[in-house]
């Protein structure tokens, strides 16, 4: 678990707190993708905000999608595939004022 395999692995782990859990899962400079099981509305909450990954599914498989964006962060997380975040790449975003 100190390696990023960079495919389809899941290994399952109980922590006694909260804390300790998202300390693991941030501890590595690796932050594609995370998955948290709870029936905690209070720990689903703090999930997103405190471990640090680019895509996180709670208590259901909900991250391949076509319509979500699809991004890392740390490590891997460079550019975004799907979603309409995909596009931001191909434009450049421009503002003009004009008097008329």
């Amino acid at each position: 678990m100190n390696e990023d395999p960079f495919g389809p692995v899941a290994i399952p782990n109980r922590f006694d707190t909260l804390d300790a859990a998202i300390t693991e899962a941030n501890r590595l400079p690796f932050g594609l993708a995370a998955d948290g099981c709870t029936r905690s509305e209070a720990v689903a909450c703090r999930l997103p905000v405190e471990a640090k990954a680019g895509m996180m599914t709670i208590t259901h498989p909900g991250l391949a999608l076509p319509e979500v964006p699809f991004d890392g962060l740390k490590e891997p997380g460079y550019g975004t595939e799907g979603g309409s975040q995909a596009l931001d790449a191909c434009f450049d975003t421009r503002f003009v004022s004009r008097k008329a």
